[in-house]
């Protein structure tokens, strides 16, 4: 079986199990993230140095960020500074449109909603980018969707150019090791509701 197949069969077979995930189950996993991103994942950061980040909205029973966004424009910690983004389409790779309580929607092509902004980011202007994926594994490899959209945004970005991406998952999209093609741009992290893993 060629890496493209093995991918297809293991996207299909991921999404099956966070599809099955309930209501409730998905719910207290948003709450076990909030605590992994105040306990694990900003304690393991420069908090100083995270000003832009990217979140997303769920609409394949990813794991939801929604609580983090939620705290972020209620608390008035450290957060307070933080300024949250969204990805919006722009041909075959993404911008990052500001999000915000008061924000006025539109639908792309695939009618997700994206926020409405006149001036979006470039990838490489964002601090942290909290991204969805279907499959991960312990070595910073990340299956996506297979639309490619995250990948040609942050593909050719200097370490040093290019935002820290973290992606996020339930435990049960967590395989052994994924096949890796030349196109997958790897991740700095991995944050699920039990835990949050630097590379």
């Amino acid at each position: 079986m060629s890496s493209i197949e093995s991918r297809k069969r293991l996207r299909k077979e991921l999404r099956q199990k966070r599809q099955a995930l309930t209501a409730i189950e998905q719910e207290n996993a948003a709450i076990k993230l909030l605590d992994q991103w105040q306990t694990g994942l900003l304690a393991q950061v420069n908090q100083k140095q995270i000003k832009k980040v990217a979140i997303y909205l769920t609409n394949d029973g990813e794991l939801s960020p929604h609580m983090i966004a939620d705290h972020v424009f209620h608390n008035g910690s450290v957060e307070k500074e933080i300024e949250l983004f969204l990805p919006i389409l722009e041909r075959e790779a993404l911008l990052f449109a500001r999000y915000s309580k008061n924000s006025q929607w539109q639908k792309n092509r695939y009618g997700i909603k994206e926020p409405i902004d006149d001036s979006p980011l470039e990838p490489h202007e964002l601090d942290l980018v909290l991204l969805p994926l279907v499959g991960f594994d312990e070595h910073g490899g990340r299956l996506g969707m297979g639309g490619g959209f995250y990948d040609k945004s942050f593909e050719h970005k200097e370490n040093q150019k290019r935002p820290l991406l973290v992606g996020l998952a339930h435990e049960c999209q967590k395989v052994e090791m994924l096949p890796i093609e030349s196109w997958d741009v790897p991740l700095d992290g991995i944050m699920t509701p039990e835990r949050v893993i630097v590379f």
